[in-house]
């Protein structure tokens, strides 16, 4: 795991009085813990997200389901209406 990095957030007072609460309840050790456990959690839904994405990408590729690149530019002027210049 890298090394933590320190940094400084300032909060709105609504929001610095919910991590407070949070905080004083006991799930968390202190305000940074909470803030990092939160920003983990979503960090980790988003590289969740990616693979998935990825993942359905590649069961496409392995499928047959793709096209060239020129194909796809073909489509994409087809769908606004435009001429595509010569190649």
């Amino acid at each position: 795991m890298a090394e933590a990095v320190k940094v400084t957030v300032t909060l709105e007072p609504d929001i610095e009085d919910f991590v407070r609460d949070q905080t004083e309840r006991g799930s968390f050790a202190s305000s940074s813990d909470y803030i990092e456990t939160v920003l983990r959690e979503r960090f980790e839904r988003a590289r969740e997200q990616l693979d998935a994405e990825l993942q359905k990408g590649i069961d496409d590729i392995e499928a047959g389901r793709f096209m060239s690149i020129e194909e796809a530019f073909d489509s994409v002027y087809e769908e606004l209406g435009l001429k595509r210049l010569a190649r």
